[in-house]
């Protein structure tokens, strides 16, 4: 059926007086299909709209792999933690050892007036092994007057006044009871400052020769040029060994430590003192 309003315009424009009749076409509007809609580029789609997870809790952006990396290796391990630093050192153990302005005064001194000759030198450092040196080092010439040591021996000044003390009380005196009591004219040195480890360990402990603390004697010398040199005379039942039996073991009475032929197959040739200080004043006597 078709409805009355539907040709209304129609009319009125026919109806308009100087207008030519129009031919209207009568086709229902009802019937009048709908223009086809142009087709949708590819341009006007719209993705789809992100699930509402997704816009409260967007994903960050992840790094590309990198191509290097073989996937099919196994996982990486995990990173190292940085080391903790190691507790922090005290000072060198020659510092430790270094003199107070009073009694290394007094210990010049007491060299003087024995007569030593000797010389203040520069503190001895080791640039490899901290703890080596020795911070107020003498350069021990003569200990007593006339008794040499030939090129010197350098050491602390305590070593040196020790070593004058037990050479003016027991070692002259021993001297003086040899056949022709012979005039002691000097000591041989073996080892004396040396930054090294202690002789039959393993290098975790220094030598107390590394602080200018111990002297080796491989042989006294006398003014007629006879000589008595250390070395194992285990009851050869002579004079040169009752000397060196005596003056060995009064060398503890001014010594910490005394090792000679019999401590150790490396002290066979020669008499290791020093003053190395121990818990309670022990002394090592070998």
């Amino acid at each position: 059926m078709r409805r009355p309003g539907r040709y209304l315009s129609a009319i009125l424009i026919s109806a308009l007086p100087g207008l030519p009749s129009l031919a209207l076409d009568e086709t229902p509007l009802d019937d009048i299909a709908p223009p086809p809609k142009p087709e949708e580029s590819p341009g006007d789609i719209r993705p789809a709209p992100r699930p509402e997870a997704a816009e409260t809790n967007p994903e960050q952006p992840q790094p590309a792999p990198d191509d290097t990396t073989d996937s099919t290796s196994a996982p990486a391990a995990p990173t190292a933690k940085p080391e903790t630093p190691a507790t922090p050192v005290g000072p060198p153990i020659h510092s430790q050892l270094r003199e107070s302005d009073f009694d290394y005064s007094a210990c010049l001194l007491q060299l003087t007036l024995l007569g030593a000759d000797y010389s203040e030198e520069a503190p001895v450092l080791d640039p490899d092994q901290r703890d080596c040196g020795i911070d107020r080092p003498v350069l021990l010439r003569r200990p007593l007057p006339g008794i040499e040591i030939p090129g010197g021996a350098l050491m602390r000044c305590d070593l040196a006044r020790d070593l004058a003390h037990w050479l003016r009380d027991f070692v002259l005196p021993a001297a003086a009871l040899l056949p022709d009591r012979p005039r002691l004219a000097a000591l041989e040195p073996g080892s004396t400052y040396q930054c090294r480890a202690t002789v039959g360990t393993t290098g975790e402990n220094l030598s107390e020769h590394a602080f200018g603390n111990a002297f080796d004697i491989a042989a006294f010398r006398f003014e007629d040029g006879s000589r008595i040199e250390i070395k194992p005379r285990q009851d050869s039942g002579d004079l040169q060994e009752a000397f060196q039996r005596a003056i060995r073991g009064a060398a503890c009475l001014h010594f910490t430590t005394v090792l000679g032929p019999g401590s150790n197959a490396a002290h066979d040739d020669h008499l290791h003192v020093d003053i190395k200080a121990r818990r309670g004043g022990y002394r090592l006597c070998q």
